[in-house]
């Protein structure tokens, strides 16, 4: 039997191929891999200054940064421009990123417990089942994240500027800042 000059044998090698790339693609927990060389090309971005970071922006547009699981704990990350960047399960406990901006980032599963979170932006940022616990985001200004399902343990949100952010389910956030 053939579909189109193709034959069954043909369809079932292709088929084969397929399910080879998607094993590769996800691991046993079902999330995704990603491609590491572009992790490690996007990882480069962030040795240099803030400046830097926003010029990759302006010359890259529109690449979003992907470093998703990356190691970044205890990273001196102030003022970085992580707009639009995949953080998803990267570590950035105590990380510095004081002043950064993450508008429409997503940062679910990411660890920041202990990072230093002062004066940053989360605009529509997703920090689903995320790890901020000991998190100090004084004077951050928040709109429209997504929190639910995240530990908030010790985080300070003292002072921070708060407008429709998605809380974990049954949490006082006054208890918190």
């Amino acid at each position: 039997m053939c579909f189109k000059g193709v034959s069954i044998s043909e369809i079932l090698e292709t088929r084969y191929k397929s399910d080879e790339i998607l094993k590769r693609k996800f691991d046993l927990q079902g999330t995704e891999s990603h491609n590491s060389n572009m992790n490690q090309k996007h990882l480069k971005v962030l040795d240099g200054s803030a400046e830097d970071m926003t010029a990759w922006h302006r010359a890259n547009s529109p690449e979003q940064l992907d470093l998703s699981g990356a190691d970044l704990s205890g990273r001196d990350l102030r003022g970085r421009d992580f707009s639009r960047a995949n953080l998803e399960r990267a570590d950035l406990s105590g990380a510095n990123l004081d002043e950064a901006v993450f508008s429409e980032a997503s940062l679910r599963r990411a660890n920041l417990s202990g990072a230093s979170m002062k004066k940053t932006t989360l605009y529509r940022t997703n920090c689903t089942g995320s790890d901020v616990s000991n998190a100090d985001f004084s004077s951050a200004n928040m709109y429209r994240c997504v929190l639910r399902e995240a530990n908030i343990e010790g985080a300070n949100f003292r002072t921070a500027q708060i407008f429709k952010v998605a809380w974990p389910e049954g949490v006082d956030v006054r208890a918190h800042g």
